[in-house]
């Protein structure tokens, strides 16, 4: 008995060593593997999430907006040429031939990259905006535009972005208010530095490009900062940055700016050529208003140039139609020099005042009203051309835009402007057979109705 008990303990025990080998032998299933989750992160007030392999936080933002635009149409008028050397107006395309209703849609995208650094926040900004647009002041065709594309680190600001010119861009509304934008849209090239002090301050030194080109290579190039009449003389081409400086403050109360440009004025007449640099200042004041709202807010921007036209804010009226709303009307003689034709050349002094605010009734209602005056005066004409020009001419912009937010990230908004111009007849203006009187006060009003969801 003993003897078998012996041996089936003993056969036991071979199996239970037989099978641990042939555990042993078998592939061992691992646990899975730890989730790679998307790591939240908050950089200079920038939230995002941090590119894998690496210590970069990326923002992706951006919006949709659909519109509905129109505005009133009156009678249009062209420059019929000279008669005699006199100069006299014709009647421009037929009101039926015009669009009074629009429609456009855009999409925008931004991606911002910011990385914390031993110097600083080292920052990386790139906007691209998509148009599609028919009728009445569309935003584009079909066209691709890029907005911003620059570097910012240690003070240091390279590539395509926001102006340090101007105080505040275009205002509340699509349509312009008299303003040196190239903040809302028209961005310039440029090589900035700021130096950051206490209390709220910095001072910038930038050098700008005064030439930009189109939204697409279909199109022609927009101004830029460089302003001529056509036919009288043509840009000769960049031979100096815009050299722009400036000085900001901001505090709790709101802020300040005070900057100026100099700004190089290269052009031919054909004849006679024009190398000549022209100036400007700009200031502006903002004050928060806490006490009505949170957000509410005014600010005033003053704006006085010399032989730099463009920085005046006039160039930015409404859709850049130099008073002549929505084509009615007559264009406003705006440029950096007018040639005498005599190798003297006349000059424009040219200045806007504006202010925009920002005002809520509870959480989803607010308005933003506007109003913008603008002068331009024409200096040193003289010979045949003596009387050839506009010496005078004044224009004021005003409307506003109401929003309403429903729910988070969309925004219905309704916005109106109306534009006035008034402008002196040259001296040397007649009445030929055919032609018409002259027609010395523009206007024009449009409304947009837009539909913006962001994210």
């Amino acid at each position: 008995m003993s003897n078998m008990k012996s041996l089936l303990m003993g056969s036991a025990a071979a199996i239970v060593v037989v099978g641990g080998a042939h555990a042993a032998d078998l592939p061992t299933r691992k646990g899975a593997p730890a989730a790679e989750y998307v790591k939240v992160c908050h950089v200079d007030g920038t939230a995002g999430f941090v590119i894998p392999g690496s210590d970069t936080c990326l923002k992706i933002t951006g919006y949709l907006s659909a519109q509905v635009e129109g505005g009133n149409l009156s009678q249009q008028y062209v420059w019929a040429g000279a008669h005699g050397g006199e100069q006299s107006l014709a009647l421009g395309a037929p009101t039926n031939t015009r669009n009074d209703i629009g429609y456009t849609a855009r999409a925008e995208l931004e991606f911002i990259t910011k990385t914390n650094t031993a110097y600083g926040v080292l920052t990386a900004d790139i906007d691209s905006q998509f148009d599609y647009g028919s009728g009445f002041d569309p935003e584009g065709q079909n066209t691709g535009f890029l907005n911003h594309a620059f570097v910012n680190w240690a003070g240091i600001t390279a590539g395509k972005a926001n102006s340090f010119f101007s105080f505040f861009g275009s205002g509340p509304a699509w349509a312009d208010i008299f303003s040196p934008d190239r903040q809302s849209y028209n961005q310039p090239l440029l090589l900035a530095y700021t130096a950051t002090f206490g209390g709220g301050f910095s001072a910038t030194i930038s050098l700008e490009d005064p030439v930009l080109t189109g939204p697409s290579s279909g199109e022609p190039p927009l101004a830029g900062t460089q302003e001529q009449i056509t036919a009288n003389s043509q840009y000769l081409g960049m031979r100096s940055p815009d050299i722009v400086g400036s000085i900001d403050l901001r505090q709790g109360w709101g802020g300040a700016h005070l900057s100026g440009v100099a700004h190089n004025v290269i052009m031919t007449d054909g004849t006679y050529n024009l190398n000549t640099w022209g100036y400007a200042i700009d200031g502006g004041l903002k004050f928060n208003l806490p006490m009505l709202g949170v957000g509410d807010n005014i600010q005033l921007q003053g704006v006085w140039s010399r032989n730099a036209v463009w920085y005046s804010g006039i160039s930015d009226g409404m859709w850049g139609e130099n008073g002549q709303v929505n084509g009615n009307g007559v264009v406003m003689p705006v440029a950096d020099a007018f040639s005498n034709y005599n190798g003297t050349w006349a000059t424009p002094t040219a200045w806007s005042l504006t202010a925009i605010s920002e005002f809520h009734f509870g959480p989803t209602f607010s308005i933003d009203p506007e109003v913008s005056y603008a002068e331009l005066t024409w200096g040193g004409l003289n010979g045949a051309m003596a009387g050839a020009l506009s010496t005078d001419s004044q224009s004021w912009i005003v409307g506003g835009v109401g929003h309403w937010d429903p729910v988070p990230h969309l925004d219905f908004s309704l916005e109106l402007l109306y534009q006035t111009t008034h402008q002196s007849m040259p001296a040397a203006y007649s009445v030929p057979a055919g032609d018409v009187p002259w027609k010395a006060n523009t206007d024009g009003a449009a409304t947009r109705f837009i539909v913006t969801r962001d994210f």
